[in-house]
């Protein structure tokens, strides 16, 4: 793959919208406070306006219940608007960025190490709109260089931390 960045760079826009989302949206699920839900779509309107933020943060909200639901463990994520990432925030841009590039093979592999079995189709359908969203908003992740992407446990929690919201 021409050009393609070892991992997401959360100094541009797209990956900082779709991490910030996350975080954000992940929050909500985890703690039952939708306040984080309020802060997703204030950070989504100063970025993007009212009227793109509406459909893009909807996509977003569809594709972190997916997460939430069908999870197969629970996610580590650092704070709203830490520099650094995580494996598990790696790899929640990584699926859509490959939707974005349309990569099938590896969207459901990064999805079988996200979600259950059960939860694969709905989780890349909602990864898939979600892309799209941000691509109708001229948002495109960079392409990532996927076998620098290692699947495997967050370094948060094999340092004993746990999940962080």
């Amino acid at each position: 793959m021409q050009n393609a960045a070892p991992t997401i760079d959360v100094s541009r826009k797209a990956e900082r919208l779709v991490v910030e989302g996350i975080r954000r949206s992940m929050a909500a699920h985890a703690t039952g406070d939708y306040a984080c839900f309020d802060l997703a779509l204030k950070l989504y309107e100063a970025e993007l306006g009212p009227r793109d933020a509406r459909r893009t943060l909807s996509d977003l909200c569809f594709y972190a219940r997916a997460l939430a639901l069908y999870g197969n463990r629970s996610f580590c994520l650092f704070p709203y608007e830490c520099p650094r990432l995580c494996q598990d925030e790696c790899l929640v841009a990584a699926l859509i960025a490959a939707e974005q590039s349309g990569n099938s093979s590896i969207s459901r592999k990064i999805a079988e190490a996200l979600v259950t079995s059960e939860g694969q189709s709905a989780t890349l359908y909602a990864a898939s709109s979600f892309a799209n969203a941000l691509s109708d908003c001229a948002l495109h992740l960079s392409p990532i260089d996927f076998t620098s992407l290692r699947i495997e446990a967050c370094p948060l929690r094999r340092a004993g931390l746990g999940p962080r919201h």
